[in-house]
């Protein structure tokens, strides 16, 4: 795997793991359920001692095998010491200034801010690293990763130091007609990431901070976002509770992981026949501001790191390429508690 910082690139990356997103452990944890047959009722956790947590999700289920890949999964630790600098053009969007419509639910890990489809104006991004100039990239999602501990939430690390948080603006090959289409396939996806720390004293809430080479901007607008929204999508349905609910229903559970294949991808004919989710019945809120990648970017977009990696959460599909600003923004504290006070199903 090959990490490349700012206009740069390493040999060896090393994976990491934090408590993230889902640490209240509100829900008992899948009626201690360890495998499934059904996707639609497969669920992960970030619970390290539990037989759902990130060193077992690869036996969860079949389509979640990529999981135990050694190959280039995310998220890692940066360690700058072995990178490689290398000038890229800078990344050109489209549209930036324009917010689109969007709809936040609760998806049982972390608040994830959507893009309405049916916006005819769309976000784009295009001039990505280690991928054709001209291709582009539709923008389909916001969210922010919180963890067990609030000086170390975010999901990546630099140089073994972690941030609060993490958000994760994810954009999708155009070619394809949204993320659950794209994210299966070969250089699907891109995801621009941006570490997140508190302000404290909302005095300081519109300036910008010298912190070493980087000049920290408060995001104001994501912060209003996270305190309004973040309140309203709180609560995850609470059938999920219920610890004979699969039973209830005839779901098909499995004690015993048979699961083998563990490192290995399933095949484009099983992913497509097994491992496509409905749509979940998770009650989402309409975002009437809209909202747009500036909300999130730092002040200094012109260093980051990037490299070939994965999604961070099952399928855990090798198709991202990620970009990891090196410049973090701040949210307002309030902002901060409501994340942390949201219901989720570890």
């Amino acid at each position: 795997m090959e990490l490349v910082f700012l206009f740069a690139t390493v040999a060896t990356v090393f994976v990491s793991f934090v408590d993230g997103a889902g640490y209240l452990q509100i829900r008992p944890p899948s009626a201690n359920q360890c495998c499934y047959e059904d996707i639609n009722q497969a669920h992960f956790s970030y619970d390290r001692d539990f037989c759902e947590g990130p060193k077992d999700w690869c036996r969860v289920h079949p389509c979640w095998t990529t999981c135990g890949s050694q190959r280039r999964q995310s998220p890692i630790n940066i360690n700058t010491k072995e990178t490689r600098y290398k000038r890229y053009s800078r990344l050109k969007f489209d549209n930036l200034n324009t917010r689109v419509l969007a709809n936040i639910k609760n998806n049982g890990h972390a608040p994830d801010f959507d893009v309405d489809g049916k916006f005819d104006d769309e976000i784009t991004l295009c001039n990505v690293p280690r991928r054709p100039k001209d291709k582009k990239y539709n923008f389909a999602q916001l969210h922010v990763h919180l963890g067990r501990d609030e000086n170390k939430g975010s999901e990546h690390a630099i140089d073994n130091t972690f941030k609060p948080m993490e958000a994760h603006m994810v954009f999708y090959d155009s070619d394809y007609d949204g993320v659950g289409e794209a994210k299966p396939k070969r250089n699907g996806l891109v995801v621009l990431s941006v570490m997140i720390e508190v302000y404290g004293n909302n005095h300081e809430n519109n300036e910008c901070r010298v912190d070493g080479t980087c000049k920290v901007r408060f995001a104001k607008k994501l912060s209003k976002l996270m305190e309004k929204y973040y309140e309203k999508v709180r609560h995850y349905p609470m059938e999920s509770f219920n610890p004979d609910f699969f039973n209830l229903l005839g779901f098909q559970r499995s004690n015993s992981c048979t699961n083998n294949n563990c490192g290995r991808t399933p095949s484009p004919d099983f992913i497509e026949e097994r491992c496509e989710k409905e749509e979940q019945n998770a009650r989402s809120v309409r975002v009437t501001e809209g909202i747009t990648p500036l909300d999130v970017l730092p002040y200094d977009t012109n260093q980051f790191y990037t490299y070939a990696g994965s999604l961070t959460t099952p399928p855990c599909y090798e198709t991202v390429q990620w970009v990891v600003y090196k410049c973090p923004i701040k949210v307002s504290s309030k902002a901060s508690i409501q994340l942390q006070a949201l219901y989720d199903l570890i």
